[in-house]
């Protein structure tokens, strides 16, 4: 991926599923602790926290969900969530995230299916400009792994 000495953003919806594929992957495995504890929240109370349009309350849970793997304050609400629902069927729930790293700050969403539960990346704003593909994705991997507490 060619890149100008200006161009910071790695816009993921613009890109193939083969080039965001590991993004997302290495993001839901960083992301698995805080994950595991969002899904614990009975999804009546997300619902209704989306419905409702209750951000500080979404916010919340999302910080609450976070603080036993990610340093605190990096994981934040995006202020957008959406509810699709298709008669007959479960609804599909999506929570806009943002990780802010010194580094970077990653654009993505949390998608709550019917028997999974996945991210879905937006994009990347590096602080510095992208650079190879290669080097992109290891910049992303250090900034995650930095994201984590110690324990993790």
């Amino acid at each position: 991926m060619a890149a100008s000495s200006r161009n910071r953003y790695f816009d993921a919806r613009a890109l193939p599923l083969e080039v965001v594929f590991p993004y997302e992957q290495l993001l839901a495995e960083s992301l698995r602790g805080f994950l595991g504890e969002l899904c614990l929240t009975s999804s009546e109370v997300i619902l209704a926290y989306v419905d409702g349009e209750q951000a500080e309350n979404i916010g919340d849970l999302v910080a609450s969900s976070a603080e036993l793997t990610l340093k605190p304050g990096l994981l934040r609400y995006g202020r957008g969530a959406t509810i699709d629902s298709t008669f007959g069927c479960p609804p599909e729930l999506s929570i806009d995230l943002e990780l802010h790293h010194a580094s970077l700050a990653a654009y993505f969403r949390v998608v709550f299916e019917a028997q999974a539960v996945g991210v879905r990346m937006d994009g990347i704003l590096f602080r510095d400009a992208l650079g190879a593909p290669e080097d992109n994705f290891r910049r992303f991997a250090v900034a995650l792994a930095e994201c984590r507490l110690a324990n993790q």
